[in-house]
């Protein structure tokens, strides 16, 4: 008998609402034991393998080699040469990828495109469920999904979708935390922990910056402060202000330090009554001195002797007798 060949996928929808890219299937797995059942028995013995497996365009295909030992293989043969079988479906396993993409959507498209997975087996059917004859099995149980129920097909999609966003925010918190794409989950709870220990001790030591330089300000008031209170008392001491005024010259050093300090330096120190005695004294004492150091000859030229005989009559009547050997007339 000559190896038939069937078409074992294609990228059509099927009657589930989606359907499946051939450049996404995953053959490894069923290379390696290309078994032929019929109607997905796994339970049961092979009826044959499947051979040259190849993909054509957006088609899988296989020829099948049925065992000639095996009396139901043999019927079966038959019945595909005679043309009674014409239909093989694709055994997988559930989707690994998803795509919600509307560009991969065909006209009657109701689910997701599923862009990634994998061949489990593939067999001869007697009746197919669609012109696709897909099948799906469950990872955990090994056994057939029931796709007739929408509800376990939307419910699958959903958790595709899920699991890829998961994916991409599992992707997304790598590149964040700067790990490799393959660290492993303990990986990144420690990188994670380091990065929540260093936001910690971030803020403490900023906590500390901001009560450090709070303090350092509050000191830098008080001595300012004491400065301008300073300054106020020695500008009423020497009378450039009223006492009255204190307060009024405080607030305005808080204000404006430097311009308050300046205004202060500019008012001119009132001298006291004493204080103006004894600067004329202090000036008197000076004049007689510059008097007394002159002759009678260098006073009566410079016009001074008037200034002589008023402010210090004696040494006047000194210079005269010296000078002319007899007492003035006073």
């Amino acid at each position: 008998m000559k190896q038939p060949t069937f078409v074992l996928h294609d990228e059509t929808v099927n009657t589930y609402g989606f359907r499946m890219l051939t450049g996404g299937a995953n053959l490894e797995e069923f290379r390696k034991n290309p078994v032929i059942l019929l109607n997905h028995k796994d339970w049961e013995l092979p009826i044959g393998r499947w051979e040259n497996i190849r993909i054509e365009g957006t088609q899988i295909l296989a020829d099948a080699l049925f065992d000639e030992k095996d009396d139901i293989a043999v019927k079966i043969a038959g019945k595909v040469e005679g043309g009674f079988l014409r239909m093989a479906s694709m055994g997988a396993w559930p989707p690994e990828e998803v795509s919600d993409a509307e560009e991969l959507k065909l006209p009657g498209q109701t689910l997701p495109t599923v862009t990634r997975w994998t061949a489990r087996e593939v067999s001869i059917m007697t009746i197919g469920a669609n012109h696709n004859a897909l099948v799906l099995f469950d990872r955990s149980t090994g056994k057939p999904l029931d796709l007739t129920d929408a509800s376990t097909v939307i419910r699958l999609m959903d958790r595709l979708n899920h699991s890829k966003n998961d994916s991409n925010m599992d992707k997304t918190l790598k590149e964040i935390l700067k790990l490799q794409d393959s660290a492993q989950d303990a990986e990144v709870i420690g990188a994670v922990k380091q990065l929540i220990e260093n936001h910690d001790r971030l803020a403490r030591e900023n906590q500390e910056l901001k009560e450090a330089a709070a303090r350092a300000e509050t000191e830098r008031k008080e001595a300012r402060h004491a400065e301008a209170v300073r300054l106020v008392d020695a500008a009423i001491a020497d009378g450039r202000i009223h006492a009255a005024g204190k307060e009024a010259y405080l607030k305005l050093f808080d204000a404006d330090f430097e311009n308050t300090r300046a205004t202060l330096d500019a008012i001119p120190r009132r001298q006291s009554v004493t204080g103006r005695i004894r600067e004329g004294e202090r000036q008197q004492a000076a004049e007689l001195s510059d008097l007394a150091g002159k002759s009678w000859n260098e006073l009566d030229k410079a016009g001074r002797l008037v200034e002589l005989k008023d402010k210090a009559p004696e040494l006047y009547r000194e210079k005269f007798k010296a000078e002319f050997g007899t007492e003035p007339n006073m």
